[in-house]
């Protein structure tokens, strides 16, 4: 069964290591934490002495900053032109396997409701695009279970896995909460799908 819930040890061991090494290194500097710390300008402004871009051209920072955005443009990845034209199809194609087709038409139809409404946090976002699928669940409790989904870095690999998920079973078979689950996934799918232009 491919089903992982938890997140690669070996990892964690690394990032824990080297987070533990950045801060019991010896450095005589301590990071102001208070920006109304009145020394805390001054730490500013020695930091922005030590930094220097008068060695690099304007070629060279024009190469490299377009080298570091299209780095972090490549976390969040594409959308396809079908996913901004025919909505319904994209979640069918990724998802069609998983979802029943009238809760992809709903999602589909929901999120593209949801356009003007664009002064909605993310997660509010997310629970109007399931809430009347899922009616028998309380806001609050959508609200909850929506937030790592609306607030997850999109760079995070496997975030929009349905097996990193729920379990791979089919849909009859889920429990509630695991239908609940991958409805917001697919929900948050949507929304994403829709916000690129």
């Amino acid at each position: 069964m491919s089903f992982n819930s938890q997140p690669d040890r070996d990892h964690i061991s690394v990032a824990e290591a080297e987070l533990m090494d950045c801060l019991l290194s010896s450095s005589t500097v301590n990071y102001p934490w208070n920006p109304a710390d009145p020394e805390t300008a001054e730490y500013y402004t020695r930091s922005d002495n030590d930094f220097s871009l008068d060695d690099w051209s304007d070629a060279e920072i024009g190469q490299k900053s377009q080298s570091f955005f299209a780095s972090i443009q490549s976390c969040w990845g594409t959308v396809s032109e079908e996913a901004r034209v025919n909505p319904l199809a994209a979640l069918t194609s990724k998802f069609g396997a998983r979802v029943p087709q009238q809760w992809l038409a709903q999602i589909a139809a929901n999120v593209s409701n949801l356009a003007p409404a664009g002064n909605l946090e993310p997660v509010e976002q997310l629970v109007q695009s399931v809430r009347g699928l899922l009616s028998n669940w309380e806001v609050d409790d959508l609200l909850v279970m929506a937030r790592p989904y609306a607030y997850a870095m999109r760079c995070n690999p496997g975030v929009d896995d349905p097996d990193n998920i729920v379990r791979p079973l089919e849909w009859a078979e889920l429990s509630e909460l695991e239908r609940a689950k991958l409805t917001i996934l697919v929900a948050q799918y949507a929304i994403d799908s829709s916000n690129c232009d």
